[in-house]
């Protein structure tokens, strides 16, 4: 995993730090997501950008934060298009067990 420290700004009328994440995915999925940490941050505020580069949909608006002492903690949701299937829907989590390992993901997030 690396952090990059883009710069601050101001949000929300204070100041806060804009950070960019990349981190592997587990080699184990499990259901419901995967946690990233943000050392960089005490709490993260935003997720305003994810993406990663093995095809897989990752939306800012579906990681969750976690609370308390895990506020910098993301919970990180990984869906896929089954265009094999009968009919063509919405995207459809990944199994459990399916290894990410080799997927490499980006995060852009605001926090202090």
């Amino acid at each position: 995993m690396a952090e990059t420290i883009l710069g601050e700004i101001w949000y929300r009328g204070k100041r806060k730090v804009l950070v960019h994440v990349t981190s592997s995915g587990p080699s184990s999925y499990a259901s419901g997501g995967f946690n990233v940490t943000v050392n960089s941050l005490r709490w993260v505020e935003k997720v305003i950008m994810a993406s990663n580069d093995g095809g897989y949909k990752v939306e800012p608006g579906d990681i969750s934060i976690g609370t308390g002492a895990n506020r910098n903690v993301l919970t990180v949701p990984v869906k896929y298009y089954d265009y094999d299937a009968g009919a063509d829907g919405a995207a459809i989590e990944v199994a459990a067990g399916t290894d990410l390992s080799a997927v490499t993901f980006s995060f852009i997030v605001i926090g202090a």
